[in-house]
């Protein structure tokens, strides 16, 4: 019941600061990360649901990070049955310019590239557990989806299932052109 009570008092303060501001988003800004990262699951919820998703997976809870075995390390699994079009997660990281990250000391494994921009999710800390979700061309259960949120020039990518998937099966999907062609080729990506 705490927690529920919390919750409600920060969404009363961060809609009436939307109020005031215009938009969720610049609201949450001008506050506090922790307001921005609420407003920001909220408008990536919406936006999923106005593309038709059905479901929002949430860590720990219907998906977990877990040993993929072989040299793909860690991957994401799902811990219940999941049904065809639920949403797997935003993936985050830095965002950046395609120069930049050329520039950047980053391996690369956990980038993505949309709309010319990387999100980098090699960070973990700036990062979230959707940057364990491994590649199959054969055997790929998810996909990428672009949106465009709120006011925002850079697009949004949430990975969601392109089937129903059964409890204990490790989520993948196609990199196909949103990573560099070597970490691609590698020989553990299949």
């Amino acid at each position: 019941t705490r927690l529920l009570v919390h919750r409600r008092r920060v969404m009363t303060t961060l809609f009436a600061l939307a109020a005031a501001h215009g938009s969720l988003l610049e609201a949450a800004t001008r506050t506090s990360p922790v307001l921005r990262q609420v407003a920001q699951r909220l408008l990536w919820r919406r936006t999923a649901l106005e593309n038709g998703a059905r479901f929002f997976c949430e860590l720990d809870r219907e998906i977990e990070v877990a040993p993929s075995g072989g040299a793909k390390g860690m991957g994401l699994f799902a811990k219940v049955d999941l049904a065809e079009g639920s949403v797997v997660g935003r993936y985050t990281g830095v965002e950046m310019g395609e120069d930049e990250f050329d520039a950047s000391p980053s391996t690369g494994l956990y980038a993505m590239r949309t709309n010319g921009v990387v999100i980098d999710g090699e960070d973990p800390d700036r990062s979230n557990y959707c940057r364990f979700i491994n590649h199959s061309v054969r055997r790929a259960n998810c996909q990428a989806t672009e949106a465009w949120e709120d006011d925002s020039p850079l697009a949004a990518v949430y990975l969601e299932t392109l089937r129903d998937i059964a409890a204990g099966e490790e989520l993948l999907f196609d990199y196909g052109e949103m990573q560099p062609r070597s970490i691609r080729d590698a020989a553990h990506m299949t």
